[in-house]
């Protein structure tokens, strides 16, 4: 480990953060596709505010980002094509700390991602934000440091490709990410 760990509660609301970030990014993806359909940016803008409601009441409204912040603040169907893509790899950061905090028991294989469903199914099923916070336990340092070493490997022999292995680089890169959050928490956040 290179500094101190974030606390299971900093892990469960960075996940929590990373829940929004993934579902405001899912509806800027049907957007997107629907060619900025007005029922569909009206149906996204109604999201948008019970995504800044819930941010506000579970008093994670400052925990996002500078960059989350001015993607939750944009109107809907304004998003960069990047920027929902970006969104969307965001499941294997997410996934990796609902691991870590012993949610789900085990991380796919490299060459597989986070299933959405069962992700949503692992925030919602405590019925509370609350009792998601209170669940987490954070795995050992030794569990953590494992992951991060083949995370590391992984990104390391997938970094820049294209096509399919462009797959394999974005959920390593993600996956990476959240793990070496993890082990110091003066580091990017996951």
């Amino acid at each position: 480990m290179t500094g101190s760990r974030p606390t299971a509660v900093q892990v469960a609301d960075r996940a929590l953060v990373l829940y929004a970030v993934v579902r405001r990014g899912s509806i800027e993806l049907v957007i997107a596709g629907t060619d900025g359909d007005p029922l569909r940016i009206e149906q996204g803008d109604v999201a948008r505010v019970e995504t800044d409601t819930w941010l506000e009441r579970e008093g994670l409204r400052e925990a996002p980002t500078d960059v989350e912040r001015r993607l939750f603040d944009a109107p809907s169907g304004s998003w960069p094509a990047e920027a929902t893509a970006d969104a969307m790899w965001r499941k294997e950061a997410l996934g990796v700390l609902l691991w870590a905090l012993q949610h789900v028991a085990e991380m796919p294989p490299y060459d597989r991602e986070f299933e959405q469903p069962a992700i949503d199914g692992t925030i919602t099923r405590y019925g509370s934000v609350r009792a998601f916070r209170t669940e987490g336990l954070l795995r050992p340092d030794d569990d953590v440091e494992r992951a991060w070493m083949e995370a590391d490997a992984w990104f390391g022999v997938t970094e820049g490709p294209t096509g399919h292995d462009a797959r394999l680089a974005s959920i390593a890169a993600e996956r990476y990410r959240a793990l070496s959050w993890l082990r110091d928490a003066d580091a990017r956040p996951a």
